[in-house]
């Protein structure tokens, strides 16, 4: 069996490739695939920021927590069974790590932004760093 990790994030893009992805896989018998997403840890400083700390950090694990739901659905209402998994920490660092036994790791295409012509995107750092293939999905 094959088995497809895909990372998941709150962009138009990411919708795309879900789309995709469940067309594409969701009725083959021999694949599975897993839903990943990445929460950025919260870093606070100072005794202000620290009391709103645990505030902060749930309305991000709620956050985190509806957007796996909402990716999870649109492959749910395809009849296509999922894993999900949800870390904490870099994203690029933590998917590829999880990636390791998986066959194929899928993402959304980075939205052209200035910022991503300038600082790079997440979508260069995946592709030079993957352990196994990549499909970026426009």
């Amino acid at each position: 069996m094959k088995k497809i990790l895909f990372a998941i994030d709150d962009t138009k893009a990411c919708q795309k490739a879900a789309e995709f992805i469940v067309n594409f896989f969701g009725d083959r018998e021999d694949c599975s695939i897993t839903l990943i997403h990445v929460k950025t840890p919260i870093m606070l400083y100072g005794e202000a920021a620290l009391a709103a700390y645990e505030e902060i950090e749930k309305k991000e694990a709620e956050v985190s927590d509806k957007l796996l739901e909402d990716f999870s659905k649109i492959f749910l209402d395809k009849g296509v069974n999922i894993e999900q998994k949800l870390l904490e920490g870099e994203a690029v660092t933590e998917v590829l790590n999880y990636a390791k036994d998986f066959d194929l790791l899928a993402i959304g295409q980075s939205e052209d932004s200035f910022w991503n012509k300038v600082f790079s995107s997440n979508q260069n750092s995946f592709s030079e760093k993957s352990p196994i293939p990549i499909l970026i999905v426009k």
